[in-house]
Parts: C-alpha cells; sequence; structure tokens
C-alpha cells in the first residue's frame, strides 16, 4: 500500500476513493471500503483520502487522542486491502478552504474517478460543504456516491465509540468497530510489586496519541512472542500493566499487542499486600473461566 501526503501520484488517476477522518475504521467504515472495492472491480485503484491531523483536534483545539492513530489506521487499511491513501496536511489555514477550492484540490492532485462518502460528510469552511454540496461540485470533474449511515442500536461513529470507550463499555465499543480495540507498545522494566504478590506483569507506557478506555481492571488478549494469551489489565491513564495467564518468560523491550475484551472492575484501593493480592486472585480466575 503507497501512503501518499501532499504529492500527486499515477495510482491515484482514476481510482475509487472514501473520503472522510476513518478515526476507528469502524463497521460504517468498513461498509465504505466495501463499496469501493465492488466499484473498483478488478481494473480500478482503491484508496482512502483522509486528513493529518484529524479536523476534529485541530478545529476544536484538542489534544490528538486518536482510536486509530496513523500507524494503525494505515495497517487497518491495508490488511481490508486499499491500494493507497492520501494525506491532505490539514491546518487552520487548510479549514478554512471554502468547499468548491476543496473540491478542485480533490480534481487537481488525485485525480478520481470516483468518490465514496457517508451520507453524514461534511468539509469546508465553517462544514459548509456536506454530501449533496459535493455532488453539485464533483459535476464533470468526478463521480460522487453517497453511502447510507450503518445503524446497530442508534447510528455507529467514532464519537459513539469514544463515549462507550472512555464510559468502559469496551464490549460495546468493540461491537461497533467490528474487532477488539487494542493498544501497544514496548514493555519496560516496572517496580516489581506484581512479581512480590505472585503475580508478575509487564508495564507498557500509555500511548501519548491514543484514547484509552476508562481506567480499571480488563480482561485482554495479548499477542507476545508470537502468540496470543489471556490477561489481566490495570489500565490507568498513563501505564498498561498485564498480568498474562499461564506465561513464563522475559517479554523487556518487546513490543505486544493488547486487545481489549472486558471491563471487570474499577480501580480500588486496598489497605495492605493480602487484601490486593486476593482481588488479583480473583480477576485472574475470572479471566481463567472465560470461555475463549
Amino acid at each position: 500500500m503507497l501512503v501518499l501526503t501532499d504529492k500527486s501520484d499515477p495510482i491515484t488517476q482514476q481510482a475509487v476513493c472514501g473520503i472522510g477522518s476513518f478515526d476507528g475504521v469502524h463497521r460504517g467504515h468498513q461498509a465504505i471500503v466495501k463499496r469501493l472495492k465492488q466499484l473498483a472491480g478488478k481494473d480500478q485503484r482503491v484508496g482512502i483520502i483522509t486528513f493529518s491531523p484529524l479536523p476534529f483536534f485541530i478545529l476544536k483545539k484538542t489534544p490528538i487522542c486518536c482510536l486509530t492513530p496513523r500507524e494503525e489506521k494505515e495497517e487497518i487499511f491495508e490488511q481490508l486491502g486499499i491500494d493507497f491513501i492520501y494525506y491532505f496536511t490539514f491546518s487552520d489555514v487548510f479549514s478554512r478552504y471554502t468547499p468548491e477550492k476543496f473540491v478542485k484540490l480533490i480534481d487537481l492532485q488525485i485525480k478520481p474517478a470516483i468518490v465514496v462518502v457517508g451520507e453524514n460528510f461534511h468539509f469546508g469552511n465553517m462544514r459548509e460543504g456536506n454530501a449533496d454540496i459535493l455532488t453539485n461540485l464533483a459535476r464533470g470533474l468526478f463521480k460522487v456516491e453517497v453511502m447510507p449511515k450503518i445503524g446497530d442500536e442508534g447510528t455507529i461513529s467514532s464519537t459513539r465509540i469514544r463515549e462507550l470507550l472512555l464510559l468502559g463499555n469496551v464490549k460495546a465499543a468493540n461491537r461497533l468497530l467490528g474487532r477488539q480495540y487494542s493498544a501497544s507498545g514496548r514493555v519496560i522494566n516496572g517496580k516489581g510489586r506484581g512479581r512480590k504478590l505472585g503475580f508478575p506483569t509487564i508495564n507498557i507506557p500509555a500511548p501519548s496519541n491514543k484514547l484509552l478506555p476508562l481506567d480499571g481492571v480488563y480482561t485482554v488478549k495479548i499477542s507476545a512472542a508470537g502468540r496470543k494469551y489471556s490477561g489481566a489489565l490495570f489500565c490507568r491513564h498513563d501505564l498498561l500493566e498485564v498480568h498474562i495467564v499461564n506465561f513464563s518468560g522475559d517479554l523487556y523491550g518487546e513490543t505486544v499487542r493488547i486487545e481489549f475484551v472486558e471491563r471487570i472492575r474499577g480501580i480500588e484501593h486496598f489497605v495492605d499486600d493480602e487484601s490486593l493480592k486476593a482481588a488479583i486472585a480473583a480477576d485472574v480466575r475470572k479471566i481463567a473461566n472465560q470461555p475463549e
């Protein structure tokens, strides 16, 4: 998969492209990818047109905290069979482009044959452009197809998934994503307290630009050393600490992936180590008794 930023390339010409932020690459986004591939058939390239950083964080002037940071998003799209991703660099200046200027820029730099957007797509200065305006402005340049919203007890959206994660409801978030929410990182040295309690853990610094679920203890799956294990995760805004069930070994310096399955409980404060040890043992028993 080719990755382009503000740079023209022949691969994009006469391609079938989806446009959007695509944070999370959730089931609604996956439906757009499926439609792109149907329209392209065997003869045309399939691409994603998106933005970096994401417009939401620039417009709201908030720290960047994505569901899928750029590297993870590219990995998912490559797995979905996308041929290229084209990034427009999003800035305050870019945000003030008129809808007309944005459409002309797409035609000038990308020259797609067909563009697919969701029906809630907005663009241009003050978000004044929408799917209907895009369709009108693109006449004579490229075709536009508008995809209806995908529902699951409400509309599937990145905003809704963020809200569910911040409530700790990772099971519902995973259903909307179409996969288990995950975070990756390199294992660092910890204080060794878990080992002293009989439950050794690995420690991963919290990713700086990725949203983490509500603090608490979670059932997780760990991809490490070429295998997948069950684990109990202590999730905090600055640290991911995991006890891996039925694992012995040294993972210091290794990169691991943590997939969130279910929140077991909130963070509690214990009066002594024995109380903490009993709580961890209960968490591990719950995980061990869960079906694979």
